[in-house]
């Protein structure tokens, strides 16, 4: 069988119901030539058993990878995800987040090698998140009525994206974990995601740094597509179990950051 064109790396911690409609969502996208890679940063048995059910029944690949919760540590286990993949275009997103129809096909147009694109999200409120339900997603509800606050704020970030590359602002376009994609070639020359940002966030502002710097071209794609992400109070479970992020924007700051870094997908001590 040929690899797949996209690898949807699907970040996820203990967000079963969530993580279901964002499943489901993957299921109704107008472009199929994807596999999803789940990235489980600590989640009980209840997870696998949700990936368990949507494998049997999906008509793409669905694969696993889980490490022990130790805290937020997208980092690792979204190369240790990486590791496991076979797309030639690598789209990050979260299991908490359901994805317009056309997000996939969007990426697959727009990354490859040589580039990366960067869009947005839609965040729903409690109440829209608890009147949720697996038709109303597979109906696509949620693409129906766009909220006018958030696609003013995707028309402006659009703007200020396209002027930011254009002046050469090396942190543009704007990048979020949740609607991020690359060419496999310009994942494994900056050596993926800093695995040195364990317990704290801001590792997707990190990559895309690094891959600017690297001479990657960068397309936004927020007047495109997005992606709608589900509020937290729907899975109780993973509140309960998340270990509480640390502050460190100094790492974030650090003067002289390399764009090959050392803690990243390939190790030295290893070479894998």
């Amino acid at each position: 069988m040929a690899a797949p064109k996209v690898s949807v790396i699907l970040g996820t911690f203990d967000q079963t119901n969530a993580l279901t409609y964002s499943l489901i969502g993957y299921r109704r996208q107008s472009f199929q030539d994807f596999e999803i890679v789940v990235a489980d940063d600590g989640s009980d048995e209840e997870t696998k058993q949700v990936v368990d059910a949507f494998r049997e029944t999906s008509g793409f690949l669905i694969k696993h990878v889980w490490q022990e919760n130790r805290g937020f540590r997208r980092a690792k286990i979204a190369n240790a995800a990486v590791r496991q993949s076979e797309g030639e275009i690598l789209l990050f997103s979260d299991g908490d987040c359901i994805p317009h129809r056309d997000f996939v096909k969007w990426h697959a147009e727009s990354s490859g090698p040589g580039r990366f694109s960067s869009g947005g999200y839609v965040r729903l409120s409690p109440a829209a998140s608890q009147a949720l339900t697996r038709d109303r997603v597979a109906a696509g509800d949620l693409e129906k009525r766009m909220p006018p606050a958030a696609w003013i704020k995707f028309r402006w970030t659009h703007f200020k994206n396209g002027w930011g590359v254009l002046i050469g602002n090396p942190v543009s376009p704007r990048a979020y974990g949740c609607n991020l994609s690359c060419g496999r070639d310009v994942y494994a020359a900056v050596n993926g995601f800093d695995e040195n940002f364990d317990g704290f966030g801001r590792e997707d502002s990190d990559l895309r740094n690094r891959m600017r710097r690297w001479g990657a071209r960068p397309v936004s794609l927020w007047c495109r597509t997005w992606v709608y992400h589900v509020n937290d109070v729907i899975d109780p479970t993973g509140r309960r179990r998340r270990i509480p992020r640390r502050k460190n924007l100094e790492y974030f700051a650090r003067p002289e950051i390399p764009v090959y870094c050392e803690n990243g997908l390939v190790k030295k001590s290893t070479g894998r």
